[in-house]
């Protein structure tokens, strides 16, 4: 007796202040996991044996100009390239935002990612990131487009709210870690796991493809077998950090003054995400530069 109720005050803790949409949300959440559990690997295989997969290193799907290839990342895999490339948090990954970028002739230029090695060059991190800002930096193009595209997510101070991480990108919108002239990713060995399973992807307990080149081509049972695992820790572990924020997650107060605020802020010249993630909530500061 004295469990069940420590469990039910624990649950009650979880709960308070959710909204009833939001805790549905939770439910369906924790059901999904628990189906995902007994998912079969080897039926999964199959199914990815019969549609046939092999990588063409063409780099398409780390590059902006052939569609929306933003890298979503979570906290856990963000720590582990870091401790393999060295490089700070805010280098590797960014908040997670809608698809803004606006490539133009020659913007190949890094921000907030290296263009020559995992290290990077002395003039790219002057850039970029310094010991006197720790934060990001959006083209004014980019900046001024988010307060109407996340007018929802803006609290009273004018704080944009993000729920996730992404990969940064160079300021023509290809993955900051693509070498150029190679299609070679530099963090390969640590890649997320969404780069490790492409085009693949799991949704509603179901399997599912991107439009991808290498589609199609011959696979061995053993290397669909080896995908079919790693798809599946990802799928759980992307749903288990989803759950996480869920539960972690206050809502903010909003009012209709936010939005002005933000714009006026990104005028200025720095406005602040707000990123809830599984390990909690980070402020990230965000200079506003004019476009080369």
């Amino acid at each position: 007796m004295e469990g069940s109720s420590s469990d039910s005050g624990q649950k009650s803790k979880q709960n308070s202040g959710k909204t009833k949409f939001q805790l549905l949300l939770i439910s369906g959440l924790k059901k999904e996991i628990e189906a995902a559990r007994r998912l079969d690997p080897e039926k999964l295989a199959a199914e990815i044996e019969k549609i046939g997969f092999s990588c063409q290193q063409c780099g398409k799907c780390c590059k902006r100009a052939f569609g929306d290839n933003r890298v979503l990342v979570i906290p856990r895999e963000i720590e582990i390239i870091r401790e393999y490339s060295g490089l700070p948090k805010l280098e590797i990954a960014g908040p997670l935002i809608p698809d803004v970028f606006e490539s133009g002739p020659g913007v190949d230029k890094v921000k907030g990612a290296h263009e020559d090695g995992v290290h990077g060059d002395k003039e790219a991190e002057k850039s970029t990131v310094s010991e006197k800002f720790e934060g990001i930096s959006l083209d004014t193009g980019d900046a001024l487009q988010l307060p109407e595209l996340l007018e929802e997510d803006i609290d009273s101070e004018g704080n944009i709210h993000a729920f996730g991480w992404m990969l940064r990108r160079k300021r023509n919108g290809d993955c900051s870690f693509l070498e150029k002239g190679t299609n070679r990713c530099r963090i390969y060995p640590v890649r997320p796991m969404l780069c490790r399973t492409y085009p693949f992807y799991m949704e509603e307990l179901k399997l599912y493809t991107c439009e991808c080149e290498g589609l199609g081509y011959p696979i061995s049972g053993g290397e669909s077998l080896k995908l079919a695992e790693d798809l599946l820790s990802r799928y759980l572990a992307e749903l288990e950090d989803m759950l996480a924020v869920y539960e972690k997650f206050e809502n903010f107060e909003k009012d209709g003054g936010g939005l002005k605020l933000a714009r006026e802020n990104m005028e200025k010249g720095a406005f602040a995400f707000i990123v809830h993630d599984s390990s909690g909530v980070s402020k990230i500061s965000v200079k506003v530069q004019e476009s080369d």
